[in-house]
């Protein structure tokens, strides 16, 4: 081979390998740009190797129904509503106690307490002595009917003064009965004490309903409203199980706790249950139709909250949401994504791993979606 010829096929060989490292020069600036637009625009594609291995899975988003479901524990609790406070109708001492102890049930007409009023003794002579002078023993008039009332007022039973006016026997010793049927919560007098009119001497609630009350954080005040439905468990009550709805919900939050107080109302006309006894309210709600993903799919984190999106190319794009109301396993998206889209629900964290992996590869700035 000639000198001039060797020199022709080196030049030729020179130029291809010139033209094949430019076309492959201009391959990689064209696959770093496409890779950089990716990740402008959050898309990650990944093998069918790579998806399974990830463990990436994927669903069709849904409206449906938002499910709240909560478990709180509570305490039975004495119905305030039908609390009674029976209170001295004169100033006297206390001469005999029917009832000592907290905890006893009393019936309506059920004798508490014999009392020695000086009042009431002074009362009753006068209105004897009226009746005596009487000689329309069976018509009332002005003065017989005011001491009458009075005696009422202090006290005394209509057959009480009935039998006063027949025997004329002064009674000395007082017994007045309870005016309701209820349980003894309280009792603030002893034998031999004097008391004066108006103090409180016995307190008295109604135990055939009691109140259970659960305190529950703020935030989950916006799932609740009177009338929510509640299941409630008494477990030492051998797990009896009742329904009731929430009938209040206290709009302030307890002096010195970040708490709220939800309360229901639960039937004791069997007086199994006792004030004092733990109680288990599962709370059960359904709210407006909305879009439901699985909080497994939702990432959070500073910057907000983002999901992943399948594209009909097989792709992954992230996507930043918003959100509003959350549960244990489904969270609600008010937007970001639309109906019938595919989301990641397993392996999202993955992708997000890999996204700012490859920012950080190409120079990108490492930052979630």
């Amino acid at each position: 081979m000639t000198k001039s010829n060797y020199n022709k096929v080196l030049i030729s060989i020179l130029l291809f390998n010139l033209i094949i490292l430019m076309s492959c020069q201009k391959h990689l600036e064209k696959d770093k740009s496409e890779n950089k637009i990716q990740l402008k625009d959050n898309t990650i594609r990944l093998s069918e190797a790579q998806i399974q291995l990830a463990n990436i899975k994927v669903m069709q988003v849904n409206e449906g129904v938002y499910k709240y479901n909560r478990s709180y524990s509570g305490v039975l609790k004495v119905n305030e509503e039908s609390a009674v406070n029976i209170s001295s109708r004169a100033t006297g001492r206390i001469l005999k106690l029917y009832l000592k102890n907290v905890g006893e049930t009393v019936n309506k007409g059920d004798s508490l307490y014999q009392v020695f009023c000086e009042e009431l003794v002074a009362a009753e002579r006068q209105y004897f002595t009226i009746q005596s002078n009487n000689w329309n023993y069976n018509g009332k008039y002005e003065p017989s009917l005011a001491l009458e009332n009075k005696l009422l007022l202090l006290g005394m039973l209509p057959k009480q003064i009935e039998k006063l006016r027949k025997e004329g026997k002064i009674i000395f010793a007082v017994t007045i009965f309870s005016p309701v049927k209820g349980v003894i919560r309280s009792i603030n007098i002893l034998e031999g004490q004097y008391v004066n009119a108006g103090q409180t001497l016995f307190e008295l609630a109604d135990d055939s309903k009691l109140w259970v009350e659960a305190q529950v954080n703020p935030d989950e005040l916006n799932f609740l409203k009177v009338g929510t439905p509640s299941i409630i468990t008494i477990p030492d009550a051998g797990n009896l199980i009742y329904k009731s709805p929430v009938g209040f919900i206290n709009p302030s939050l307890e002096q010195g706790k970040n708490v709220s107080v939800i309360r229901a109302v639960i039937d004791n006309s069997n007086k199994k249950l006792h004030p004092g006894m733990l109680a288990m309210m599962q709370i059960q709600s359904g709210l407006n139709r909305c879009v439901m993903v699985p909080a497994s799919s939702v990432i959070t984190d500073k910057n907000g909250s983002s999901i992943w999106i399948q594209n009909e190319n097989g792709s992954f794009t992230g996507r930043k949401i918003t959100i509003g109301k959350q549960s244990e396993d489904a969270v609600e998206v008010l937007s970001g994504i639309r109906s019938f889209e595919f989301i990641v629900t397993s392996g999202a964290y993955l992708l997000n791993s890999e996204l700012i992996l490859r920012k950080g590869i190409v120079g990108e700035e490492k930052s979630a979606i």
